[in-house]
């Protein structure tokens, strides 16, 4: 697969299957349109004119790929893992992220004239993250989504919990966090 081509349509049809039930021109009414089940925000980020649910298997792949690349395969975090779709260039930020965040914390904490950065690696022990079920914050960076930051925690419920947990911060549309915002981890 290249590039601009991330997953075959036989992947997108089955997170289609999974999302919609292989209906790509679903509107259920529960805000999520389209065989890949588009947030209509989302959508219209990613390129998508019109409605998902208007818009041809062609087209919803191509604003999938989209969104594959700047989110990765957990902006469908169920359906992704079922369906065997991965996207590799969101997750590696995510965790270039994770690692900068890490190096800096190290560096923050380290005595004066220590050295904690030799090229990727730590010299030091990084920074603790909250754990799965551990309360904490993190604060969003660049290029951050609720679903990247869920997986990098192993947050039981994923992004829907994390969302739910840091509504009144992240505001109606979880799709738009901003650089800058504490969230909540537990």
């Amino acid at each position: 697969m290249t590039q601009a081509q991330a997953a075959d349509d036989a992947t997108w049809d089955r997170v289609a299957q999974c999302e919609s039930g292989g209906n790509w021109s679903t509107d259920t009414g529960n805000g999520y349109h389209g065989g890949l089940q588009f947030k209509e925000s989302t959508w219209k980020a990613n390129g998508g004119k019109g409605r998902a649910q208007d818009a041809p298997k062609a087209e919803q792949i191509r604003v999938a790929e989209n969104v594959l690349r700047s989110q990765g395969a957990g902006a469908w975090p169920v359906c992704s893992r079922k369906a065997g779709l991965t996207g590799a260039e969101a997750p590696r930020r995510a965790e270039r992220s994770t690692a900068d965040r890490r190096r800096r914390a190290a560096k923050a904490t380290a005595p004066a004239g220590s050295t904690t950065d030799r090229g990727s690696e730590l010299a030091t022990s990084p920074a603790p993250f909250p754990a799965s079920g551990d309360s904490g914050e993190i604060l969003v960076r660049p290029g951050d989504t609720l679903s990247g930051i869920a997986a990098a925690h192993n947050l039981p419920g994923g992004w829907p919990a994390l969302y739910g947990k840091n509504r009144a911060t992240v505001g109606p549309d979880p799709d738009l966090i901003r650089p800058g915002q504490r969230l909540s981890l537990g």
